[in-house]
């Protein structure tokens, strides 16, 4: 069965389509929500909420988009409004885990927090959907409610004040 047609059966209340839908996103967006939660149980509370959202919302999907896209834009809504409502509960100090990285200790989990450090939400959501989903610019725009140019921009600008950082130049020439 295509992803459209589990989309169209779960919107007529096929629990077990919705089901499919969120075994095939569930590793790609649980990935994305660990590089921007400080700790596992945010991600994965962010991640409920937003299926559970996603199946609230599922008949407001226009077939028009990509369903990834969709589902993308929900997930940075959420994590948006959870870390607004939990800011208080941050407990590392930002400065002092950047000074007290190793350059040679990063590795591919945590060079995404590394990256989070360096820059704002916006710019890192811009990355990761560049980067690791590998989104083109338009459709980078669509899930950021932004305009291309703003993307390009944003990318450019995140890669040069990423290339500052002596930890990330020494891991991004690794890979």
């Amino acid at each position: 069965m295509t992803e459209q047609q589990l989309i169209k059966k779960a919107q007529r209340g096929a629990t077990d389509c919705f089901s499919q839908l969120v075994a095939s996103y569930q590793l790609r967006l649980y990935s994305y929500l660990l590089a921007r939660c400080a700790h596992y149980q945010e991600a994965d509370d962010v991640l409920q909420e937003t299926f559970i959202k996603a199946y609230q919302y599922l008949n407001s999907y226009n077939p028009k988009w990509q369903f990834s896209t969709w589902l993308f834009t929900i997930a940075r809504r959420t994590i948006a409004k959870y870390q607004t409502q939990n800011q208080q509960h941050q407990t590392i100090n930002d400065e002092d885990w950047i000074s007290n990285q190793n350059p040679y200790e990063i590795d591919r989990e945590n060079i995404w927090q590394l990256i989070k450090k360096q820059l704002k939400p916006k710019s890192c959501d811009v990355l990761w959907f560049f980067y690791v989903e590998q989104y083109s610019i338009k459709e980078i725009s669509q899930i950021m409610k932004q305009s291309e140019s703003w993307v390009k921009t944003n990318l450019h600008r995140s890669k040069i004040k990423l290339s500052n950082n002596s930890a990330l130049e020494l891991m991004l020439e690794a890979h």
